[in-house]
This record gives structure tokens, sequence and C-alpha cells, in this order.
């Protein structure tokens, strides 16, 4: 779990349906046995600890491809054939033996200098002059890399102040960057660049290491202190060694489409990955974390397959590398495989399988996402459980891209506890009855949402999300700083 919120579908039908020549009977005892042999499954050892970027995510990844095919939802991946929503992450590692060296005075690394995204790994040495802004705008009649002379081999400082009628100028946006600076100079010779001047705006976009797509040359950027320094006198010689490396790792969603011609979607996600295992191979099974997401996934998954909705179509996300930072479901927000648009409202599921374990309370969070969530909340029947509604939610679900992008969501979950991320966390703790009720209750709020026309997003004002973050900080106290082995 990063934390969580949902939105299920309608109300269970005792009756026997049919679903790619499979039958999948709908009795509460059946939907039981199928949650149960899915999290066994996602909690086995053979899949060790579902950790993205793993063997064990691969195979996760599989089952619930298979799953999906099984069950009859449509292909929604990278291609009309596939499941499979791939991308990559490349991680900074940083080398200590980077250095700085002028006139042979050495600076002292990530205090008066620090590496750019943009570098290449490598040394070099060369004349550092002043490129001012190194701006090439030809449209503007700029260009200030011109009066420089040959650049060859040459390094050149340049300042990423930009005048604000340039800046106001959106069309110039590509141009003024950090890149197009660092590509204009290395076109005309030069080995490498220094950047500097914190204070603009475009100094963050040095630090974008999830990029893979460096520059063939050497990038480094100096505070103003050592720029002054350096800018006061010409003809220094400057040496550079950048040691940085990105390990580039593969991720996969898992992503399945039920078309029912209608003009708007309900997406209904969780995250399938979790922990991976410590370095003496333990494994963190993650069965509330989330693998019990997962399986109520399917479950609706298999519900919508079969009973159709034609006022929505539905698509069913298994997200990966929730664990990492929300990785998949980041992707799939600024790489939708539909226009979001079209999406309704966005319904995750994360850990929904201790109900009655730590408190008979289902939480409902991002409730404030839309101001018709609450009145569908109130409206929606719950048999053996009761229901907290949060206006806020913490960015730590896979709900919280959809949010940000300005879609409605819903978040449901059944609360931390002590078996939160540690090795505990298996699936002989989960309360598989409570599931079906969730499995329920997620059902009856679609029904409501039906009802009504449309679901319009709201932005939740601060106060309600600080409260929400000041709520978790007192829950994870009862368990932060317990060690189980």
């Amino acid at each position: 779990m990063f934390r969580l919120l949902i939105l299920l579908p309608a109300l269970w039908i005792p009756i026997s349906i049919l679903a790619q020549g499979v039958f999948f009977s709908m009795d509460d005892q059946a939907v039981r046995a199928r949650l149960v042999h899915d999290v066994a499954v996602l909690t086995s050892d053979s899949l060790q600890g579902r950790e993205a970027g793993t063997a064990g995510e691969v195979k996760a990844a599989r089952y619930l491809s298979e799953q999906f095919k099984t069950i009859g939802l449509t292909p929604n991946g990278d291609s009309t054939d596939s499941y499979y929503q791939q991308f990559s992450k490349y991680n900074l590692i940083y080398n200590w033996g980077t250095t700085l060296d002028v006139n042979g005075h050495r600076y002292i690394y990530r205090e008066e200098f620090g590496i750019t995204a943009l570098s290449m790994n490598g040394s070099g040495q060369g004349t550092l002059i002043d490129g001012k802004q190194g701006l090439v705008i030809p449209e503007r009649q700029i260009d200030q890399l011109s009066g420089l002379g040959d650049l060859k081999g040459k390094f050149v400082m340049i300042n990423l102040h930009v005048d604000r009628d340039l800046l106001n100028d959106t069309s110039l946006a590509c141009r003024l960057s950090p890149r197009h600076r660092m590509i204009s100079a290395l076109n005309r010779g030069a080995q490498g660049v220094i950047f500097w001047n914190p204070d603009s705006p475009w100094f963050r976009k040095l630090f974008d290491f999830q990029t893979a797509d460096t520059l063939p040359g050497l990038s480094l950027y100096v505070d103003l202190k050592t720029a002054d320094r350096l800018l006061r006198q010409s003809g220094l010689l400057v040496e550079v060694n950048v040691q940085i490396s990105r390990n580039k790792n593969d991720y996969t969603n898992v992503i399945g489409f039920i078309d029912n011609r209608a003009s708007r979607t309900i997406i209904i996600g969780a995250h399938y990955d979790h922990l991976g295992m410590k370095k003496d191979g333990r494994i963190f099974h993650g069965a509330d974390d989330n693998a019990s997401g997962t399986s109520g996934m399917l479950e609706l998954a298999r519900y919508f397959a079969t009973h159709r909705d034609t006022l929505n179509n539905y698509m069913f996300i298994g997200f990966t590398a929730e664990e990492k930072g929300l990785y998949g479901s980041a992707h799939f927000v600024k790489h939708p495989a539909i226009p979001l648009s079209n999406v309704r409202f966005m319904l995750n599921l994360d850990m929904i399988g201790r109900l009655g374990c730590e408190g008979n309370t289902m939480e409902v969070e991002a409730a404030g996402s839309s101001p018709v969530w609450r009145k569908i909340l109130r409206d929606t029947p719950h048999k053996s459980f009761k229901v907290t509604c949060v206006n806020g939610s913490l960015p730590y679900s896979d709900h919280y891209p959809f949010y940000q992008d300005s879609i409605p969501v819903l978040f449901l979950n059944t609360g931390l506890h002590d078996d939160y991320h540690t090795l505990t966390d298996k699936a002989s703790t989960l309360n598989y009855d409570g599931m079906v009720e969730i499995m329920h209750y997620a059902n009856a709020i679609i029904n409501k949402t039906n009802q009504v026309c449309t679901i319009p997003y709201r932005s939740v004002p601060l106060r309600s999300q600080a409260s929400a973050s000041v709520g978790f900080f007192f829950q994870a106290l009862s368990w932060l700083f317990i060690i189980k082995d």
C-alpha cells in the first residue's frame, strides 16, 4: 500500500454467468473462493513479493493478463493484442568521484558544483568562456554564441536567466530550455557546458534525472559564488570528470477494457506490486497490500464483463510500481489508453482485506473530489460495516495522479495495521468475507453513480488534505517503529 482509494461495481446477483466460455457463479461463496485463489497466487513464494522491475512483477503481470483474457476483457495495452502497457524508469546513481578543477583549484562537489541530468559520463579539459545566456533564437535575431569564435573543445558558461519578454512567449519554451542551449553550444564544437544562476525558473530543469536521452557532452552547474569567481577571470583552464550512471528498470501496467459503446468510461484500478524480498531471501508477501485490492479488481472485472452496463464502458488496470512512487498510475495518466476526457471517475482499490481486524470500518477517501460524492455515499447501502468519508486523501496511492489531472476519484481502504509493510502481511490474515461485502459495496456505489447525470470534478481544499495527512500521521504511529520478522 502506498495508500488507498476505491470505486467499484453494482450489486451482486446470485446467478451463473458466462464469460468467454467460462461460467462464474456470483453467489457469495463462489466470489469468496475466487478472492482466496487470486490472493494465494499473488502472494505465492514464486512471485517473490512482486517487486516492480523484477521477475516477480513479470509473473504477476502475466497472471493478471491471463485472468483478463479468461474474463473476456479487450486488450488495451501498447498494442491491440496486448494487455501490457510497458515503460522504463532510470534510477540515478551518483559517484562522488565527479570533479571540477579550474586552474588547479578543486571545487567541492554538491556544495559548489554538481551534475546535471543532461551530462554524459566522461572527462574533458578545455578553456572556459562566458556564453552569456547561450541563447540562439533566429526568429528573434538572437545568437549569443556566434561572437565567441571557435568553440571547439571549450567549456561554455551559460546563465540560466531569461528576460521576461522572452519568458512570457510560450512559443519559445523549447529554445529557452537548458537542453536546447546546451545543444546549440555542442553543435558549435563545445565539449561541455557549465550552467549557473539557481534563481532562474529554468534551474530545476537541470535535474530531471529520470530521462535517458543525455546529450553527447559534459554538463555541470555551479553556485552563484563559484560562478562569480569564474566569470571574473578569462582564459581559465577547466578539467571536468563526470561519473554518473542510470540503471534502467522496465515496468508493466496491465490494462483490459469493456466496450459497452458508451460515451464515458469508469476506471477501476489496483496496484499489484509490493516490496519484494529482504537480502536474506525472506519475502514481503503483501497480502493486504495489495493482493487484496488486485483480487477485488479482478472480481469486479468478472462481474461487469457479463453484466453489461450500457451507460458506461469499464477499464480495469493493474498498476505497477506504486510502491516505488506511483510510477505506473502516473505513466498511465501521461500516456492514457483512452482520452481522459471520457473518464467519468477513477476507483482505486488498495488494502481492502482487513475489514473488522482493526475496527469494522471502511474508509472512503477523496470524497471531496466531486460535490456529488457525499450524497452518493450517504445513499449507498452497506451491510455489516461502518463507513467513514474523508474529503481529502494522501498522495500515496494510484488515484492521486488522476485527481491531479482533474478526474473525480474515490479511494476505499480498510485501514493501516501492524502488518503493513512487514513480513507478516500474509494471506492468512485477510478477512475474505469482509472482502465480499466490500465487493457488494463497490457495486452499489457504481449503481448510485448511474442515477446522476454528471460527476463533476472539484479540487479538495488544502486544509482537508492537511487534515487527512495529520490523521494518517497519528494512525501511523502505532506501527511506524515496529519491526516484525
